[in-house]
């Protein structure tokens, strides 16, 4: 049945391919200007660009009256360019290496001849794009290939390019592979994952951690990163990737890689700072294996091509300072250090690409991935993950999870040029119990305010997380020598059907430092859908090219609307008379916007060698279904959860009470929101918020210069800041209802000033407020978000296959929220009915200038004599943050406050964000290779890796509760890792 069902996919995909035609696949281009002799521009020569890569041998064009052509929508490859005129020898350019995402200017000098008489030119592929302004670059197969990359995934690659960040610090595949990439101050879930044109988030969201599938290395012939200056075929503005995948041909090509490691490889970096810091173990691997074979060619010549593969890839990892819980009562956590705490991470991914030329002008390309994602202990979904014991950890399965895909390609004329295509991606990300760790739906979830860690059970929702995303485009392009015009439609839809339910009846435990504190109890089960209805953009792009001059000008149009079905939840465990069903609320939002795109590229010396670039453009905020549709969900949108002090009198760590009584009730206080289980909704969306989409402007100037051949230099400024920014509003009560109280910081030398400072500027809710709340989302016209950074970078290929690149980037974000600091509703709105407001209301908490950092990265491919190649990556990045967040009671600030606190305890800021950081993370990644050519195109590649060259033990992620354990490592880079691998080409 799943089979028939995928093969039911694909033929769908196929029938809409008529009505809803899509993606560009490389958008790479051939362009120049042609001249005869005397400098003069010539009229009507015929351009023809030849490729192995193109399945059509060839494509052509006429020079316009300027003398200039534009030859687009080529494929990645190595082309031959010939110029021929009637009365003029014939020029033919030869070696034109040809990336995705790339415009080569190619210019011709025909003098007067003979056609029989050819001139070949041979030389280096142009470095600087002198007709584009979109920043990109791209990681070609060669490079992939030579690297040592863990994953050889998008992310994994993706985070060699300066001023890229990630949520994910991979030594040698050893992290999660769902990771996010953003830059120059985007947001990491807006990142645009597309293959061959094609998104392949699931319907949740986008970015990197909302995957339908994980891609197939082998499928990949290379990756190209757009990372600024986007045209208006972006709704969203951040990094946007490009997987160009492998395409059959006329001749039978084969493909293997493997590579394996495990703990006897890998070097112990605990060093004596970190044990003296708490840590007790450090990350390690305990295994990791790769299993990539594929295979391509022909079924039938110059018609129809196959390219299929299957990948499966495994990576078991210890977690630093993490271990099974000993204690032989569940109220306590007691490390069993013979049982370390492991995550396991095994994905598959089966595909099968069919490229078909049905007529010399029409071009379709299917294709089919189903894959399969098994995380049995999931510790690399945040750092917070880091504080759990394995048995309170998610057991994460991803299936269903395929992508189906197809386009079409048709150059009706030399000028005018369609495209086509369609996706369909469904993935069910589920989460259930650690039941292999005898987890079950009774087992209670605990945790220790003062410590930070969890333990016992899941203590978050578990369950479903069904997805589909179907998206459509279509595009049109009429092409000139000195001017090109592409407009286009996109549509997408998609749906998420979460289902939520929580152990030990809905309740779990809160202790500080061992002693009952407080219990938090949830309204589930719950089970929740909803829809995006339409994604429309409407798009044109137009690109002027006067003599050395090109402007670059589009406009977007885009309609954005989802809506939530009427839904019945029935009872649960603490809501056992619920029966509700919930009327279907539509236009959560509905958002109309017109986003302009203006930028120039002028070729200074007029040789193509240096160009002198400026953008500036409005990008859409890209919001997760989930993230934004939930909160105006009213099957969710209720006091779903609350907590309550828990004194345990009797001490049995049972909390003796009436869990649904929202009065203090024998060991429980108050709920702190009165509505809990009721049906009326937590928080709704001012009119402002759902008619008002959110965005930022990016400009983007800078030079590009080829210093010589196959060498360029690059200089980049960028300036990022948002609009239509949201606060959330409780309107149950005002800054009247809120009393102002001190802190005194305890003394530590970790602490600013060592400590023992008097911090002021808390607030809390009065006791007659006390878990009122009525949320309201707004817009926030004072709100500031604001990035600044430059980019220096530098790219090289010489001679032997010697390959460099990489740069600094210096950047940072800067905040203000100061506007809200006498408008303490705004500070009090949370979602979940929070009592206290943690941050303090002064400038270094709200308006947070954070220091300009940089992020350097390099890469080196050097060949050796006798078939011996290295290669090295380097990263400096900025350590993370350090914070301290402090748990008090009333007894602490009863003086200041001159009341207990209305919740008896509260959570409480100690250090200003963006003043405090780790050390910096250095990572070095060595790689030698040898090489056996054999037969024609054959070869075999064994590599030998060094992960972590230096054995560096930087922090990568610490516990900012304040306490016994704060600043404790919960995660450092992986040590040194050997880890071997084979690559095989035939």
């Amino acid at each position: 049945m799943k089979h028939t069902f995928h093969a039911v996919s694909i033929i769908a995909v196929l029938m809409l391919l008529a009505s809803a035609p899509a993606f560009a696949q490389a958008n790479s281009a051939i362009a120049g200007v042609v001249k005869d002799s005397s400098g003069a521009v010539l009229p009507g020569v015929t351009v023809e660009a030849s490729s192995p890569a193109l399945i059509e041998k060839s494509r052509s064009v006429l020079t316009d009256n300027e003398g200039q052509y534009k030859i687009i929508n080529l494929r990645p490859g190595d082309y031959t360019v010939t110029f021929t005129l009637s009365g003029f020898s014939t020029v033919k350019r030869e070696g034109l290496g040809l990336t995705a995402s790339f415009t080569a200017t190619v210019n011709a000098e025909m003098r007067v001849g003979a056609l029989e008489e050819t001139i070949t030119v041979s030389g280096a592929a142009p470095t600087v794009d002198v007709q584009n302004v979109v920043q990109q670059r791209v990681m070609t197969r060669d490079i992939v290939d030579a690297i040592p990359v863990g994953a050889k995934s998008v992310m994994s690659v993706g985070v060699l390019i300066p001023g890229v960040t990630t949520n994910s610090q991979d030594v040698g595949g050893t992290q999660y592979g769902s990771a996010a990439l953003a830059i120059h101050g985007s947001a990491l879930f807006e990142q645009q994952l597309l293959y061959d044109g094609i998104y392949y988030n699931n319907g949740a969201g986008r970015g990197g951690s909302f995957t339908a599938i994980a891609p197939n290395s082998a499928t990949i012939q290379e990756i190209s990163y757009e990372t600024g200056a986007l045209s208006a075929e972006s709704e969203v503005a951040g990094l946007r990737s490009n997987i160009i995948p492998k395409d059959g041909g006329n001749q039978f090509v084969g493909f293997f890689f493997g590579a394996y490691t495990n703990n006897s490889l890998q070097s112990d970096n605990l060093t004596s700072d970190l044990i003296a810091r708490g840590l007790t173990s450090v990350d390690r691997v305990d295994y990791i294996y790769d299993f990539n074979p594929a295979a391509g060619g022909p079924i039938a010549k110059d018609t129809l091509w196959f390219y299929t593969s299957f990948r499966q890839w495994k990576t078991n990892t210890f977690a630093a300072g993490l271990y099974y819980n000993q204690s032989t009562v569940p109220q306590a956590y007691v490390p069993d250090t013979s049982r370390p705490a492991y995550e396991g991470d095994r994905d598959q991914n089966a595909s099968l690409r069919l490229t078909w030329q049905a007529s010399p002008k029409n071009k379709i390309n299917l294709q089919h991935q189903w894959a399969d994602q098994l995380r049995d202990h999931f510790y690399s979904q945040s750092a917070t993950n880091r504080t759990q014991a394995p048995e309170a950890t998610i057991y994460y399965h991803g299936r269903p999870s395929y992508l189906s895909q197809a386009t079409w390609n048709s150059p009706a004329t030399s000028k005018l040029l369609f495209e086509a295509g369609a996706g369909f991606a469904n993935k069910d990300f589920q989460y259930f119990l650690q039941t292999p760790d005898g987890v079950t739906a009774s087992t209670p979830a605990w945790s220790d305010l003062g410590t930070g860690y969890s333990w016992g059970s899941l203590g978050s929702p578990y369950g479903h997380n069904a997805t589909h995303n179907f998206n459509t485009k279509f595009t049109t392009a009429y092409v000139t020598g000195s001017h090109a015009a592409k407009v286009g439609v996109t549509y997408q839809y998609d749906s998420a059907h979460t289902t939520q339910n929580l152990t030990n009846n809905g309740v779990t435990y809160q202790l500080r430092n061992g002693s009952p504190a407080q219990i938090t109890q949830y309204a589930t089960p719950l089970d929740l859908w909803e829809y995006t209805k339409a994604n429309i953009g409407v798009f044109g792009q137009d690109q002027w090219t006067l003599k050395q001059f090109t402007l670059n000008a589009g406009v977007r149009y885009d309609y954005y609307r989802n809506y939530v079905p009427s839904t019945t939840n029935g009872p649960g465990p603490l809501v056992p008379n619920r029966n509700t069903t919930y009327p279907e609320v539509d236009d959560v939002p509905n958002w109309k916007n017109v986003s302009p795109r203006v930028g120039g590229a002028y070729d200074l010396f007029g040789n193509g060698k240096t160009a002198v670039k400026a953008n500036i453009g409005r990008y859409l905020e890209g919001p997760n279904l989930t993230s934004f549709t939930r909160l105006a969900n009213p099957a969710a949108n209720i006091a779903f959860n609350v907590t309550r002090q828990w004194t345990d009198t009797n001490r049995n760590f049972v909390p003796d009470c009436v869990f649904t009584n929202v009065n203090a009730n024998g060991e429980c206080g108050r709920v702190s929101n009165v509505n809990f289980g009721n049906s009326i909704p937590t928080t709704t969306y001012a009119p402002d918020a759902l008619t008002a989409r959110g965005y930022n402007w990016e400009f983007q100037t800078g030079v590009q210069h080829e210093l010589m051949s196959n060498v360029s230099l690059s200089a980049i400024y960028a300036r990022r800041w948002f609009g239509n920014l949201r606060a959330t509003r409780n309107t149950a009560v005002t800054s009247a209802n809120f009393s102002p109280y001190c802190v005194t910081a305890p003394v530590n030398g970790a602490l600013p000033g060592g400590g023992g400072y008097t911090q002021c500027g808390y607030w809390d809710v009065n006791p007659q407020q006390f878990g009122q709340v009525s949320n309201v989302i707004g817009i926030a016209s004072a709100q500031q978000q604001v990035f600044d950074g430059v980019d220096l970078t530098a790219s090289a290929r010489f001679r032997r296959g010697i390959v460099a690149s990489g740069g600094v980037s210096f950047g940072r974000t800067r905040t203000n929220t100061c506007y809200a600091s006498d408008d303490l509703s705004v500070a009090f709105a949370s979602a979940t009915g929070s009592t206290a407001i943690v941050a303090p209301r002064v400038d270094p908490y709200c308006d947070v200038r954070p220091p300009f950092q940089p992020n350097v990265k390099v890469l080196l491919v050097y060949p050796l004599p006798w078939g011996v190649q290295t290669a090295a990556t380097i990263q400096s990045l900025p350590g993370p943050q350090i914070a301290a967040t402090y748990a008090i009671t009333s007894a602490q600030v009863i003086g200041s406050l001159g009341r207990p606190l209305s919740a008896g305890n509260a959570t409480v800021d100690l250090v200003a964000p963006g003043t405090m950081y780790n050390d910096r993370l250095n990572q070095v990644d060595f790689r030698v290779s040898k090489i056996f050519r054999f037969a024609a195109k054959s070869r075999v590649q064994g590599n030998f890796d060094l992960y972590n060259l230096f054995n560096a033990s930087p922090v990568l992620a610490q516990n900012n509760t304040y306490g016994t354990a704060w600043q404790r490592p919960l995660q450092i880079l992986q040590g040194r890792l050997v880890k071997f691998s084979a690559q095989l080409d035939f």
